[in-house]
């Protein structure tokens, strides 16, 4: 039997170990000895960047050390699923516990950072049940004190892009941006915009690519008529002198993209939108560009949401929610937003952009849906896909 293994299973490895590499550089930073990511059936988002995979079936302790090798505690049956990616595993038949606290004992972490968050979705995987049996396991043992969250190390690791990472999610945008420019040469007055998302979706087909999001509204499309949102295509049609929004993104590779394009349908006669869809349509493609300008290590979420909103606002423009959130294996990828500081975002958007970041950048008002995905850079950032520069005209 042929043992090699396949060009995926290689990107895989390759990629768990450049994650494992960046958790054991912060651990010490963070005065963590363990990063321990402790699961069961259900699945923890961080499990893709810990074990390569997105679920463990049985109950799992995966830990990295500061020092000293990788020790996962899995199932019987899950074994195949991290002997690649650790350098001990201990596998199960009955009880995890036992393993667990001699594993414990041997190591003597003084602190061991856990997977929860009270912000943070992307780093927040340890169910309420699960704590409590962790605790029950390691209070003989004297260590359910050592136990704190492990947000710090993990949002990091989440946040920060690899190299190969970096590859995977400028592919999953260019398949995008080509399933756009498909889209705008099959557009025609009179398509719903259910029928218009069931073409997306058979582009996605075409490019063997799934949704960034629940497939129900990814695409979301939105008539200029239509209020826009996190909502599924309805039944309005697309009309000469309408505008028409599309927020979308595929998933490929394991990573995602989110991008929004806009379109307007030339009445009889016309040859450009009228001029109040072309500033408003100006004005956030502006913010955008203010938003790249801004957007470097070192600046606050706030700062660069506010280089976008404040001249909005100055041409009388507004938007409630975030100017961007980041990007990853999800759509919404959990960590720092670039947001204002308010009750809604303040805890999530006070934090510090780093370099190997990406998010997207997303000042929508009215009929103009723009969003555009950039990496922050060492200096600066850079746009994973050309921008949208004027409006698309069908």
């Amino acid at each position: 039997m042929d043992r090699r293994p396949t060009e995926e299973q290689t990107l895989r490895r390759a990629l768990v170990a450049e994650k494992h590499a960046q958790a054991t550089a912060l651990l010490p930073a963070h005065g963590l000895d363990c990063w321990l990511t402790f699961s069961r059936e259900g699945s923890d988002l961080l499990l893709p960047y810990v074990m390569g995979g997105e679920e463990l079936v049985g109950t799992a302790a995966l830990m990295l050390f500061a020092d000293g090798p990788t020790v996962a505690i899995v199932a019987d049956y899950d074994v195949g699923q991290v002997e690649d990616h650790f350098e001990t595993v201990l596998p199960y038949s009955l009880d995890w516990q036992g393993p667990l606290r001699e594993i414990l004992n041997e190591r003597k972490p003084a602190r061991i950072g856990i997977n929860f968050s009270e912000h943070d979705h992307g780093t927040d995987g340890l169910t309420h049940g699960l704590f409590l049996a962790l605790i029950d396991a390691l209070e003989p043992i004297g260590l359910a004190e050592a136990l704190t969250t492990a947000e710090p190390v993990a949002a990091a690791v989440r946040a920060t892009k690899t190299p190969a990472e970096l590859e995977r999610l400028r592919r999953a945008g260019e398949i995008t941006q080509r399933i756009f420019e498909d889209i705008t040469g099959m557009l025609k007055p009179g398509l719903t915009e259910t029928e218009i998302a069931e073409i997306f979706r058979e582009r996605m087909q075409t490019y063997e690519v799934g949704p960034a999001w629940e497939a129900a509204y990814c695409p979301s499309v939105f008539s200029s008529r239509s209020a826009g949102g996190h909502h599924a295509p309805g039944t309005t049609r697309i009309e000469r002198g309408d505008g028409l929004r599309v927020d979308f993104g595929v998933r490929s590779e394991g990573y995602c993209s989110d991008l929004q394009r806009t379109w307007y349908l030339l009445r009889p006669g016309e040859t450009a939108p009228p001029a109040d869809f072309v500033r408003a349509f100006d004005t956030v493609h502006d913010g955008i560009r203010l938003a790249a300008e801004t957007l470097r290590p070192g600046v606050t979420g706030q700062v660069v949401d506010a280089a976008a909103r404040d001249p909005l606002a100055a041409r009388g423009y507004t938007f409630t929610h975030a100017l961007g959130h980041q990007l990853g294996r999800l759509a919404h990828d959990g960590g720092l937003l670039l947001g204002p500081d308010n009750a809604r975002y303040g805890a999530r958007s006070g934090g510090l952009v780093e370099a190997g970041m990406v998010f997207t950048l997303e000042p929508c008002v009215g009929p103009i849906g723009l969003e555009e995905n950039v990496v922050v850079t060492e200096t600066g950032c850079e746009f994973l896909v050309d921008p949208q520069e004027a409006v698309y005209l069908v």
